[in-house]
């Protein structure tokens, strides 16, 4: 099987780019990185902060005595019913950390808005406002507090790296990849910078640099297996099928696979390694309970009748259980499929027909019917009725809808209808991507050359 065809099976099943990006981590709030950057919070600075008079002085001092000896709701009780908790910014910061800290976010929220509201260079406030909405996951709200942090002169690790989430958020991986670098600066052995700079560089498609560091992470958190599965989908996509067995294999065997990752290894056994023990994986997943989505199933068919592994492709289509393919997108592509298995075999072509009429007879513009019924009608000297589904085909909704274009201009060119052949071909070339163009140019070429021999 070509490397083109399993690419994109396993691009189904992983993806053609970076494995989704990991949210912060939940441990991270818990963390000695993050308490240090919080407790420090607590510090005054009054160059860039609100002064502090001798009412809130005496109410702080109080508070933080009642802190000190961990009563933390009373000292919260203390401050929100003081008068000042309603004009100054200082205490209202002081409530929101106390609300912070008791798990109230919505109220520590409230509080640091009020406060940078009050005296809008409080950088506690801004900061650890931008802390409550990125523990909230929302990085939008985060990311301009945080950058105004930054503006007034903070270059804490925990700021830099949640300001590297924000960036990667959007998409901007180059500035993400700077500020989880600058987190580092203060902050090297924490862990969640170098996840995000890894992730960074992933996404950038320096897949070395993001390679030793998937491996770093996965020795030093050998038990949270999304880290692992970030440094499997990067093995794939590096063309390094054996190591992505060998990975996929440890988590198989502590029972950590989930179906589409069975089904990728099962894959991968299929094509690189063990033709046995892939066709194993995959019979193994078809008779699970556990394979609930119908489109999953028919990928591995699809996977087997592209690997030319014929066999195989119609017990596995055997397998999928009649509860899966009950919707009607479901069945449809399940009929397909069976009827695209028995043309490859040469067996039954009349039940195949029959299956492939029948679905065009209920949506006429169904494109992937349309096709293969072309194909088999071509490959059994039905030229016309072939050309005639090619262009219905192509007029239709469905993955074949471009590629029935092609498949026509080369049948035209069988028939030395290279005026007709080659409109047909150059309106594929316009719509056709990638590796494919080359050739094509020069199939085009050596059609114009037909041509202009038969004149």
């Amino acid at each position: 099987m070509s490397k083109i065809i399993i690419g994109f099976f396993l691009m189904s099943l992983l993806g053609s780019k970076a494995a989704d990006s990991l949210p912060l981590s939940k441990d991270y709030w818990k963390s000695d990185a993050f308490r240090k950057a919080f407790n420090g919070s607590y510090r005054i600075n009054a160059r860039i902060e609100p002064f502090v008079d001798t009412k809130e002085r005496e109410l702080l001092v109080a508070v933080q005595a009642m802190m000190a000896k961990g009563e933390r709701k009373a000292a919260l009780a203390k401050l929100t019913a003081s008068t000042l908790s309603n004009s100054s910014a200082a205490v209202m910061f002081n409530i929101g950390n106390i609300a912070f800290e008791l798990g109230d976010l919505e109220l520590a929220m409230t509080h640091y808005s009020s406060a940078i509201k009050i005296f809008p260079t409080f950088l506690r406030a801004q900061q650890n406002l931008a802390f409550v909405h990125a523990r909230e996951g929302d990085y939008d709200e985060a990311f301009p507090h945080l950058l105004e942090v930054i503006k007034l002169g903070s270059q804490d690790g925990s700021v830099m790296g949640l300001l590297g989430y924000c960036y990667q958020q959007k998409g901007n991986f180059t500035s993400a990849l700077q500020a989880f670098k600058n987190a580092q600066l203060t902050e090297p052995d924490n862990l969640e910078w170098k996840i995000g700079e890894a992730y960074c560089y992933d996404a950038l498609g320096d897949n070395g640099k993001a390679l030793n560091l998937y491996q770093f992470i996965v020795k030093q958190k050998p038990d949270e297996e999304q880290y692992m599965f970030l440094l499997i989908n990067l093995y794939q996509r590096m063309g390094a099928p054996e190591e992505a067995i060998v990975n996929l294999e440890l988590l198989r065997r502590k029972g950590s696979l989930d179906i589409p990752n069975k089904i990728l290894l099962g894959a991968l056994h299929l094509n690189e390694g063990s033709s046995v023990i892939g066709a194993e994986v995959i019979r193994e997943v078809m008779k699970s309970d556990r394979l609930t989505d119908g489109n999953i199933a028919m990928n591995a068919v699809g996977f087997a009748i592209g690997n030319n592994k014929l066999d195989l492709a119609a017990e596995f289509h055997s397998l999928i259980k009649p509860d899966l393919v009950k919707k009607l997108t479901f069945s449809n592509r399940y009929k397909r499929q069976q009827a695209q298995i028995l043309i490859l075999q040469n067996k039954d072509l009349e039940t195949a027909v029959e299956l492939l009429t029948g679905l065009i007879e209920n949506d006429p513009l169904d494109a992937d019917s349309l096709y293969l019924l072309a194909q088999h009608e071509a490959s059994h000297e039905l030229e016309n009725e072939a050309l005639l589904h090619y262009q219905q085909a192509h007029v239709g909704n469905g993955k074949k809808k471009n590629a029935s274009l092609l498949e026509r201009g080369r049948l035209l060119v069988k028939l030395q209808r290279y005026q007709e052949a080659l409109k047909d071909l150059t309106a594929y070339y316009k719509s056709a991507e990638g590796i494919q163009l080359e050739q094509l140019r020069s199939y085009i070429s050596a059609v114009k050359n037909l041509q202009k021999s038969s004149q």
